[in-house]
């Protein structure tokens, strides 16, 4: 088989993907859009959250008459949210089940002869590990975009003196998420490879083989979550590693990136706001080791006349 050169090869597997993805345009169309709208009204809630203990503060509000209306508001707000996320979630699932079935008719299409139990294995395995590539595209990418513009627009609007702090403390999980990305693709790799040998070892007579591929399998799948989880706890301590830091340059360095004047309700505001700005911050870092697991299934189900060689472990 052709040798995969990495350097000719990422535009065309994108080209590939992105025909993949336009097989159903108006899915395509539908989920980006719900993926769009969901993020953009989560910080709803974090608004709602300062207006309540603003209007607490401010002592004008008396508490028994208005309690049943920030219940109801708040509950109205809860409601809205989950019937969009829902229906974000089902259109999500319709597509991507009929990704899956485009990307098992593309690699019958593409495999050049028939391959036996190579070809079931990337049917019914390396496809739904292919998948998630394409979810980069059409869902990961836009909702990092809208989260952190819906973020930052709605820290703005209502309490900018707080956006260097916010930025500050979620600037440090990024700097660490990327170190792992090479170690993920390889176990990646190994898990399709083991994958095959255990489908190609189903005979009596291969029975000793087949136990000692489902043991790799194991071994790497093991492996992958490890490293793939390690990822995210360091991510998560190191967010509060950034408050850290804030604290540090605000009570130590006297550094002005907390106002002085600390009100209630931007406070509630702001650690809502982390909360949801951590999250597509950190989802770059989540897409960048999605990719890498993702990679060599690709190259597999949408170039497989194309051989996944050790030097692509070695290049990305």
């Amino acid at each position: 088989m052709k040798k995969l050169s990495i350097n000719n090869s990422v535009s065309g597997l994108l080209l590939d993907m992105a025909q993949v993805l336009l097989t159903y345009p108006q899915w395509l169309t539908a989920a980006i859009i719900s993926t769009v709208v969901v993020a953009a009204l989560e910080p709803s809630l974090a608004w709602m959250g300062k207006k309540v203990v603003d209007d607490l503060k401010d002592g004008g509000t008396d508490l028994s008459t208005s309690l049943p209306n920030y219940v109801f508001v708040f509950g109205g707000l809860l409601i809205g949210l989950g019937l969009i996320k829902f229906g974000d979630k089902l259109i999500d699932k319709i597509y991507e089940t009929r990704l899956i079935i485009c990307l098992q008719r593309t690699y019958l299409q593409r495999r050049g002869k028939e391959r036996g139990t190579e070809d079931i294995s990337r049917i019914l395995y390396h496809c739904n590990r292919a998948k998630p590539g394409l979810d980069i595209i059409h869902k990961d990418s836009g909702k990092i975009v809208a989260q952190t513009v819906s973020v930052i627009l709605w820290q703005l609007t209502l309490a900018p003196a707080w956006l260097p702090a916010l930025l500050i403390a979620v600037i440090p999980p990024i700097l660490i998420g990327f170190v792992f990305g090479r170690v993920i693709q390889i176990s990646s790799l190994k898990m399709l490879t083991a994958q095959e040998n255990i489908a190609a070892s189903t005979t009596e007579a291969k029975k000793l083989e087949l136990i000692e591929h489902q043991e790799s399998f194991f071994r790497h799948t093991i492996r992958l979550e490890v490293f793939k989880s390690g990822t995210e706890i360091l991510m998560d301590l190191l967010t509060w590693f950034g408050l850290l830091v804030l604290v540090l340059l605000s009570v130590v360095f006297h550094v002005g990136v907390v106002p002085q004047d600390i009100q209630a309700g931007d406070l509630v505001l702001f650690w809502g706001n982390l909360n949801l700005l951590s999250k597509p911050l950190g989802s770059i870092v989540k897409v960048y080791n999605k990719a890498r697991e993702a990679y060599p299934a690709l190259v597999q189900v949408l170039r497989p006349t194309f051989s996944v060689s050790s030097s692509i472990e070695s290049e990305i």
